[in-house]
């Protein structure tokens, strides 16, 4: 629910890596946010996207810039930056059942020092993974 909040309040940029999106009520959400006019980039793992149940074709025909990590082995990471200033990171994957019934973390935090070096990372890896 954090989350979907944080996309509700965004009003600049969402730059988010994660293993895999499969959870429609926050793509749902995603989609909304960038038909509103916000920045959205994904970054996701390339064997991911393409799963069954997968959210990622769709962010695609929507207009939605993502990247994949084009890799043997995978970009796992689990972050969000919500414009600039909120960082989200934990084990959570964007899936239904990471919402519903796994036992996994997640937290936000507005400090300068974090949200800098994850934006880096977040740069660094949108750099050097491919467009879908």
């Amino acid at each position: 629910n954090h989350i979907l909040w944080l996309l509700r309040a965004a009003r600049s940029t969402v730059d988010v890596c994660v293993f895999t999106i499969a959870d429609d009520r926050i793509s749902d959400e995603l989609v909304r946010v960038h038909r509103r006019g916000v920045a959205v980039r994904v970054l996701t793992d390339d064997d991911k996207a393409h799963d069954a149940g997968s959210d990622v074709p769709r962010f695609v025909e929507e207009g939605i810039p993502v990247r994949t990590d084009g890799r043997p082995s995978h970009m796992h990471h689990k972050f969000a930056i919500f414009d600039g200033r909120v960082l989200v990171n934990g084990s959570f994957n964007w899936t239904r059942s990471a919402s519903l019934s796994n036992q996994e973390n997640i937290v936000a935090l507005s400090e300068p020092g974090l949200l800098a070096s994850f934006a880096r990372e977040f740069d660094r890896l949108w750099d050097s993974c491919l467009p879908l």
